[in-house]
């Protein structure tokens, strides 16, 4: 996340926080200008900046005098106070003087270079009584300088030394630091809103129950994280219900399923006993078929190892009867004796089973079923039907998806092919069988058993 992203609240916190840090101090600074203007202005009226500066422009003249500052800022400072006055002198009694100089004044020259700093009330001419003694120190000497008559100290005269370079470096410090600190104190804020993210991300339909933690998030954000907590029980129900609904909607189908095939059984054997018989299979797979999406989502699963040859001939012995009624042919072939997987028998059989049941629907008639495993752990289903396009192969496990229009099925039959494949860790893919028709291959981890 970038620091200047405007959509980051961790950017607006800085940008905002450093700004009004800045903004604060400039304020402070304004406000505080005032009570220290009256503060100097009662102690001290005469600005003594002015001074100072008339001092560091003093030049020395051939002989080591001083002579008065060069025309200019000086020339303005005389014209714009006419009573101004000065005496200056170094460490080698040199000396420069502007303006007239009272008694009380020349008795005091003496003692200047004793001095660093002083107020004087009442020194200078009736029109200038103030002055003001400073030290200027140069490079190569010290001057003392005694004047009166300038400029007295206002607001804008305190706000000037605000502009001083050390308050300068003392805000851009405070900024850069802000620009420094912010971000990781904002960051150590907000991580219990990236603990709270983490754990929403790790919510599944899979895993319900799971529940964001108040405990590490700011008090701001309890209402939010107890909103969606709410929001996911209520989620968590609906699911429940649905899965309750489901459940008991294929045990109750099942039963009267089950008393219409005895009864069908019983009815003289010829073509109309044989269609109806079919017709109530397909109503047997889709009870069946709706207790296997509820199982899935329930997570009922348990894995051993299997024989799959074993497992793919008892489901392809079971499917007999429903191929030979549709006036299908039902091979099975085995490359080996014995191949052996870790698999949930019930989830796995169900899942050839739909297989079948698909090649006996969408074969066509008198069309040649060949269930087959392989030494690699496949379990293959091929029919001399018309095969699956290609653009087709992806868009059949989709639940409720079906490419031709079938006046029965619910398009679910694939789709809990795949689910129940992927919870083996496995693959299934379709393609083209020797001869045409369609061919889907399941590929399932082999497990090996060490001998004894």
């Amino acid at each position: 996340m970038k620091p200047w992203d405007r959509t980051s609240l961790r950017s607006r916190l800085t940008w905002r926080m450093a700004a009004l840090q800045a903004a604060v101090l400039l304020g402070f600074a304004a406000v505080a200008a005032i009570p220290i203007t009256r503060l100097i202005a009662d102690k001290q009226g005469l600005d003594v900046t002015v001074y100072e500066e008339i001092a560091l422009e003093l030049a020395a003249g051939p002989h080591g005098q001083l002579l008065a500052p060069k025309a200019g800022v000086f020339d303005q400072l005389v014209r714009k106070y006419p009573s101004l006055w000065f005496y200056a002198t170094d460490a080698d009694g040199n000396v420069a003087r502007h303006g007239p100089l009272t008694p009380a004044v020349l008795e005091l020259l003496d003692e200047l270079p004793r001095l660093t700093s002083a107020y004087l009330p009442d020194v200078g001419p009736d029109e200038a009584r103030e002055a003001v003694v400073r030290r200027v120190d140069r490079a190569e000497t010290s001057l003392w300088i005694i004047g009166g008559g300038g400029p007295e100290i206002r607001l804008r005269t305190a706000l000037t030394a605000f502009s001083n370079p050390i308050f300068i470096a003392l805000l851009v410090s405070l900024t850069a630091a802000s620009f420094i600190f912010i971000p990781i104190l904002v960051r150590r804020l907000l991580q219990g809103v990236a603990r709270v993210a983490a754990e929403a991300d790790a919510i599944d339909v899979e895993q319900r129950g799971m529940r964001l933690t108040t405990s590490h998030v700011p008090d701001e954000l309890h209402s939010l994280v107890t909103a969606v907590n709410a929001a996911l029980q209520r989620l968590d129900e609906g699911i429940e219900r649905r899965e309750r609904f489901l459940a008991d909607a294929a045990h109750e189908l099942r039963t009267p399923i089950a008393i219409l095939q005895t009864r069908l059984e019983l009815l003289p054997d010829d073509a109309h006993r044989g269609r109806l018989l079919l017709d109530v299979a397909r109503l047997t797979n889709l009870a069946n078929q709706l207790l296997d999406l509820q199982r899935l989502d329930v997570g009922v699963t348990r894995f051993q190892p299997v024989d799959l040859v074993e497992l793919a001939a008892q489901v392809t012995a079971d499917m007999a009867p429903l191929a030979i009624a549709a006036g299908d042919e039902l091979e099975f072939d085995a490359e080996v004796d014995r191949v052996t997987v870790s698999a949930d028998p019930g989830s796995l059989s169900r899942a050839l089973a739909n297989l079948i049941q698909n090649a006996v629907i969408h074969g066509g008639q008198k069309a040649t079923i060949r269930v087959g495993v392989g030494r690699d752990g496949a379990l293959r289903v091929a029919d001399t039907g018309p095969g699956i396009a290609e653009e087709y192969r992806t868009a059949i496990f989709e639940p409720f998806r079906r490419i031709v229009p079938l006046d029965h099925g619910a398009g679910l039959g694939l789709s809990l092919v795949r689910d129940i494949v992927l919870r083996h860790n496995g693959r299934i893919l379709v393609g083209d069988a020797p001869g045409g028709g369609a061919l889907f291959e399941i590929s399932l981890p082999v497990v090996v058993i060490a001998g004894p």
